[in-house]
Order: C-alpha cells, then sequence, then structure tokens
C-alpha cells in the first residue's frame, strides 16, 4: 500500500492541471496503474485521494455495514460514487474536475498533505488554518499510537494504560 507523507504547494494551470508531487508518484506503481481516486472530502472543504488500494479497501469496507443502511448509503455516496479515477500523464500531471476545484475552492495553487495511505488537497490558505488549529489541539496531548501488531509504539499493550 502507498505511504504518502509530506506536504507540498503545486500551480493549478488554467485547465485545472496541476502536478502530483515527486514524493507522491513514487508510491504509485509504473505504468497504466499510475491512478489516484480523487473525491471531495466528508469533513473538510478539501479533496481526498488515494491509490487503488486504499479505494478498494473502502469498498470493501461498506461491504461491512447492512446492506441499505442509511450508514452504508450515505458512506457510498459520499465516498464510493464521488470518486473519480483519475490517471496521471505522463509528467505525473492530471486534470482535477472542475465541480472539485469548486468545492475546494482551489486557485492557482493546491497543497498536497500526506496522510499516510491517502492524501489530501487543499487551498493554501484554508489548509494553513487547519494544520494552526490541529496544532493546537494536539499541544499538550498524550497520544498512543498502536501497531497493528504487538501493541502501543510506547511499548505497553493498548490495555496496559501506559
Amino acid at each position: 500500500m502507498a505511504l504518502f507523507t509530506g506536504t507540498f504547494e503545486n500551480k493549478i494551470d488554467r485547465k485545472g492541471r496541476v502536478s502530483l508531487p515527486a514524493d507522491f508518484r513514487t508510491e504509485l506503481p509504473d505504468g497504466d496503474d499510475r491512478v489516484v481516486y480523487v473525491y471531495r472530502s466528508p469533513k473538510w472543504a478539501a479533496l481526498e485521494a488515494c491509490d487503488k488500494n486504499f479505494m478498494q479497501r473502502l469498498a470493501d469496507s461498506l461491504d461491512q455495514l447492512n446492506m441499505f443502511s442509511d450508514e452504508e448509503d450515505d458512506l457510498g455516496a459520499t465516498l464510493v460514487a464521488d470518486a473519480r479515477r483519475i490517471i496521471l500523464d505522463g509528467e505525473g500531471r492530471f486534470i482535477l474536475p472542475s465541480l472539485f476545484i469548486d468545492f475546494a475552492d482551489l486557485n492557482d495553487r493546491a497543497v498536497f498533505v500526506g496522510r499516510g495511505s491517502r492524501f489530501q488537497i487543499w487551498a493554501p490558505v484554508a489548509f494553513a488554518n487547519y494544520s494552526t488549529a490541529a496544532r493546537e489541539r494536539a499541544r499538550g496531548r498524550t497520544i498512543n499510537l498502536s501497531r497493528p501488531d504487538t501493541g502501543n509504539l510506547d511499548g505497553g499493550s493498548p490495555d496496559s494504560g501506559k
């Protein structure tokens, strides 16, 4: 699975074309599989994007919900149905749909924000405001991260309270 890290700002041309940061491109397969899936964030005025494997995980997760439930319906419409399969050109560029440009209030610049197995695309000022607020919320918090295979990164088990 891809690992998207870092924050990068790139220009958007008049046609809505933007370059995927080189660090993000290296996480995608070569050839015809240089594809990203982009959808409007259900939480922020930003875009979410991921590789094919993560999009498949999202679709598989919907199968775990009760079919025709409100949750399954809302998440399917918000994430999977909204997603656009976008193929990168030979130089790593792609065109953002105008609907997505309007949703994220993108003009001539876009900030690409790594979020691990996915990334976000923000308007520069909106991301600066979000980032400042997120850093303030995180300041002073105790954060316990768990390893998928062995428990917390701080050495304790998930239930040890360490």
